[in-house]
């Protein structure tokens, strides 16, 4: 009878704790699905402001222009990356000097750095990974001493 109750009671005991680490996986699994929902609702504000831009026959070049920067370089050539290289590429005022993204496969007609390579001089870098961006601003800024802007600053400053 004794063992029958700790029997029962063991079991009782593995359901309460299969059921309270089966929460905690569900809670860090909707936090994590929610993180991303995030960063793909700013990705989609940000473009859709940048294409209204472009209907408007507005460019992201006067940004730089108007703020001194001749020589830039792009930190992350995921999606957002390559459409900024590829609106600036042909550019007679703003030179595109480098890009920086861990992917070294990163298809790009410029020089390719990783953030651990020694970074050339430039005016500013602009970050595209802007769910990140507090985190890449403050390491960049142990090795380069210029302006890191977020891509939403440019396209929201327009």
């Amino acid at each position: 009878m004794k063992k029958r109750i700790i029997g029962i009671a063991g079991i009782g005991i593995g359901i309460v704790a299969g059921g309270l680490v089966s929460i905690c996986f569900k809670n860090k699994s909707d936090a994590l699905m929610s993180g991303k929902i995030e960063k793909f609702k700013g990705y989609y504000n940000m473009l859709n402001q940048w294409l209204m831009l472009k209907q408007e026959g507005k460019s992201l070049e006067k940004y730089f222009e108007d703020n001194g920067y001749k020589n830039i370089a792009i930190y992350g050539m995921g999606e957002i990356g390559n459409r900024l290289y590829n609106e600036l590429k042909d550019s007679k005022k703003v030179k595109i000097k480098y890009v920086i993204d861990k992917n070294a496969d990163v298809c790009s007609e410029t020089r390719i750095f990783n953030i651990d390579d020694n970074l050339p001089d430039v005016d500013v870098v602009i970050v595209t990974a802007t769910f990140a961006f507090d985190e890449i601003k403050e390491e960049l800024g142990k090795r380069l001493y210029v302006p890191v802007i977020s891509i939403n600053d440019v396209i929201y400053s327009i």
